[in-house]
């Protein structure tokens, strides 16, 4: 409990808490205690009550959320879901990115306070611009500011506390300033900027007094005008906008030198800034390289001016890496790959250093040679744990559960640590395997499973951090780090872009080994010995078929044919059972979430919390249908005795001519006896529809299926 206390009062006196919310509640002319608990929109009311109040404005009476919701409910009983919130109006806008590794100079171009700044530079506010002719058009309508208005009291007030903060920093330049006079004034002055820039909230805030959805919906909409019209601007100037979001622009300078890419940052700011009064733009950051994931992700080496020179530092936004869902392994191996990749070292170099550092620690893995600390997850309870409906697929409710059951309390917020045990080819799922950490220096005998942290902490951030760099792929990586390749091949195009068009080949062209390679083997179990054991075909077992019928590999006896009939037929609804089970998985490897409920959301995944969030994965069949397909299609191959004689017919083949002496043989002794067992799984491909087309609904809107009009 002291030492609680102690790091409370260490971060109230490190980040200046009492003097900062006595400026704030100065400024505000609110209570000093109401500052203290955070109600930064009341600070917004009371300033703003004040400055219409000397304007001789009068002011609405704040509605309560009860009232509020009342009002809803009278002007929109027509509407369905009458009483409900309404939908949040569009925000900023954020550009698509472009991904990639940049390994030339890239400038982030930032807006200077960009929403107060719209309010000054197109004069918005609740005097200036008509909102019930915006609100009786559409919810959602922008309105228009009339020109030639007075300066209303919203940007008027905005531009006083920005003029009061430049005078504030002024003094600050001061060098013979005390340092308690700097701090004073950077707390002021911190004040100020905090205030001007909280004053677009209370716009959108549905529980503010002053909440104007229309002024609101105005602010978003000139900002995302203004971010379109920056990236035109850089187009027309031959400079590529990779990403851009809300108030700022990642511009690829396309240069060598800090020089040259200040000279072109200076050059876009000259021409943004000529266009508008107030509005500012700036060079906010120096990228010297960059890797581009996604939206809101990206790796970077940044430029830092510290005593006259340029320091490069590590910049990490959004990754897996800064998540605590993953081990201090999973982010100790994510920082060595950033490492190699943003090194400027040749790509073939760092990909070469990255495949070589993959086996290495994938073999240490094994070894059991990295400290069980490195492999604890921690992750936070979004409920109570008895309240998840599906906990047995959640590792860390199974924790809670049975912390919970050895009389320790476990709440909602919770942070549990565990480790995933045992081995990945047991029966018992990984939920089930997980235990604290205490748990295993308890019980020696628990060990980290390491072929589950493989494929679930270690490939998937390494996947990504390398999915578009160029000398890799994913079952590359796969191979690496000694999981299967199969069952990565499916991923190579996951993250691909959605702009570009794949091309697949018919299924019936593609090689049988390609087509059939995760089909599940046949094994047929001899009556003799009882021994089971896989038969492949004709053409790819001919030593196990004689003129008599299929023979058992180890006792060489011959299998019925009422025998194979029927175990072929049980191996077929087998696999017809388990694509009828319906399992959904989430095709965003790092969740693995697994379950056979349909999602409210649609194909989203709930996520590994269940609370439909923390993962942007979409959920699709375990067992597709063009698995079950190729499955019973593979079944019915092995008894094909005319592909057989195809494949023993090609000289260029694989087989010795005598091998194929004696399949050619073995195909017209045995063919009777083959067709009886392909025609027991014809049967089942016949009930099947995914081989048949609907020729009438393809050609529908050709209208070649349309009756001839008569004439009347």
């Amino acid at each position: 409990m002291e030492a609680d206390t102690h790091y409370i009062s260490a971060l109230a006196l490190g980040v200046q808490l009492l003097p900062l919310t006595k400026v704030l509640t100065n400024l505000a002319g609110n209570s000093w205690a109401r500052t203290l608990t955070g109600t930064r929109a009341e600070r917004n009311e009371f300033i703003l009550l004040h400055e219409f109040h000397r304007n001789k404005y009068i002011c609405p009476d704040k509605q309560t959320s009860r009232g509020r919701q009342k009002a809803e409910e009278e002007s929109h009983e027509e509407e369905a879901g009458e009483g409900k919130k309404k939908d949040k109006y569009k925000g900023g806008l954020v550009f698509e990115p472009q991904k990639g590794l940049y390994d030339k100079f890239v400038l982030v171009m930032d807006f200077n306070s960009l929403y107060p700044s719209i309010i000054q530079e197109f004069n918005i506010c609740f005097t200036t611009v008509d909102r019930q002719a915006a609100t009786a058009n559409a919810e959602d309508a922008v309105p228009e500011v009339q020109a030639n208005q007075e300066q209303g009291i919203l940007p008027r007030l905005i531009a006083t506390l920005v003029s009061r903060r430049r005078q504030v920093k002024s003094l600050m330049k001061d060098k013979d300033a005390k340092p308690e006079q700097l701090a004073t004034w950077d707390i002021k002055q911190l004040a100020l900027k905090l205030t001007a820039n909280s004053m677009y909230g209370c716009l959108g805030y549905t529980k503010s007094r002053f909440y104007a959805r229309p002024l609101a919906v105005l602010t978003t909409y000139k900002g995302r005008e203004i971010l379109c019209s920056t990236k035109e601007l850089a187009e027309s100037k031959s400079l590529q906008v990779i990403y851009g979001d809300t108030d700022s622009v990642m511009i690829n300078a396309n240069v060598n030198t800090v020089a040259d890419a200040l000279k072109v940052g200076n050059e876009f700011k000259k021409a943004v800034n000529d266009q508008y009064k107030l509005l500012e733009i700036d060079i906010d950051n120096i990228f010297r390289r960059v890797l581009l994931q996604a939206k809101k992700k990206y790796a970077a080496i940044s430029l830092v001016q510290k005593d006259g020179k340029y320091v490069e530092q590590m910049e990490v936004k959004g990754l897996d890496m800064r998540r605590r869902e993953f081990c201090a392994l999973s982010k100790e191996i994510s920082k060595h790959l950033l490492d190699e990749i943003l090194s400027g070292d040749e790509a073939e170099m760092a990909i070469t250093r990255i495949h070589e550092y993959l086996r290495e620690m994938a073999g240490k893995m094994r070894e059991q040679a990295i400290p069980t600390v490195k492999y604890i997850i921690h992750t936070q309870l979004g409920k109570a744990p008895k309240e998840y409906p599906n906990a047995d697929s959640m590792p860390q409710v199974q924790v809670a559960l049975r912390d919970m059951a050895r009389g320790k309390t476990v709440r909602k917020g919770d942070v549990v640590s565990y480790i995933i045990t045992g081995d990945s080819k047991s029966s018992e799922p990984a939920p089930k395997r997980a235990y604290a950490s205490a748990d295993l220096k308890a019980d020696p005998s628990l060990q980290p499973d390491v072929e589950w942290y493989l494929g679930k902490q270690i490939f998937p951030p390494v996947e990504r951090l390398c999915a578009n760099i160029a000398g890799t792929s994913t079952s590359q990586l796969a191979d690496q780090l000694g999981l299967a390749i199969r069952q990565y091949n499916s991923h190579q195009t996951q993250h691909g872009s959605g702009n570009e068009i794949e091309i697949h080949p018919l299924e019936s062209q593609i090689p049988d080994d390609v087509r059939f390679g995760d089909c599940v083997r046949l094994s047929l179990r001899c009556r003799k010995c009882k021994a089971s054991s896989t038969f492949e075909g004709l053409d790819k077992s001919p030593d196990r078929v004689s003129d008599a019928g299929v023979l058992c590999a180890g006792c060489r006896a011959v299998f019925p044919s009422v025998s194979v009939v029927a175990q072929v037929e049980h191996a077929v609804r087998l696999q017809t059972s388990r694509y009828y089970e319906g399992w959904l998985v989430c095709d965003d490897a790092q969740c693995g979430n697994r379950t056979r409920q349909m999602s409210v959301y649609g194909t989203r995944c709930l996520g590994p919390q269940g609370l439909a969030r923390n993962c942007l994965g979409r959920m699709r069949y375990e067992y597709s249908e063009k698995a079950i397909y190729n499955q019973i299609v593979y079944f019915a191959s092995l008894w094909d005795v005319e592909k057989a004689r195809t494949k023993a017919g090609d000289t260029c083949g694989e087989l010795s001519r005598e091998d194929r002496d004696k399949i050619m043989a073995l195909v017209e002794q045995n063919r009777v006896r083959f067709g009886t067992v392909k025609s027991v799984v014809d049967k089942y491909l016949d009930k099947c529809g995914r081989q048949w087309v609907a020729m009438d609904t393809l050609f529908a809107k050709l209208g070649f299926n349309k009756a001839p009009r008569t004439a009347p």
